[in-house]
Order: structure tokens, then sequence, then C-alpha cells
């Protein structure tokens, strides 16, 4: 797991603008493969589901991390 920032560019008719965004890196390795990686956007004001969402990805690779691993 770590921070990232991540630009995004957004484009209209006439300019174009680029806008970076914090969050949290999510990486999922089997064998010292990496076989999965997440990113969870940060906000500066999160709201109560960014927060859930938060939660529910931690608890996902913690299950991850805590499985053992298949054989090849």
């Amino acid at each position: 797991m770590r921070l990232q920032h991540r630009d995004v560019r957004i484009q209209d008719d006439t300019e174009e603008e680029s806008v970076s965004y914090a969050g949290i890196v999510i990486t999922s390795f089997e064998n010292g493969a990496e076989v999965c990686e997440r990113w969870i956007p940060l906000g500066v004001d999160p709201s109560e589901a960014d927060d859930e969402q938060l939660i529910q990805q931690l608890r996902d690779a913690l299950i991850w991390q805590a499985r053992p691993p298949r054989a090849s």
C-alpha cells in the first residue's frame, strides 16, 4: 500500500486542464508476481461514502494478504 498522485486531463472545446488527485494504491502479489492493483482516491473533504469505500478496500486487501498462497 502506498500514497500516489494521479494526474487527470480534462478537455473541453476550448481548453485543456490537468488536475492532480491523491490516492492510495493497494497492490496484491501472488508468488512474487503482481496480480492486482487498485487506486482509491483520497479527497480533501471525503464523504462518508468515500470513507466506507476506503475501509472496504483496505479490508479486502488485508484478507487477501492473510490468505495462504496458492500452489503453482
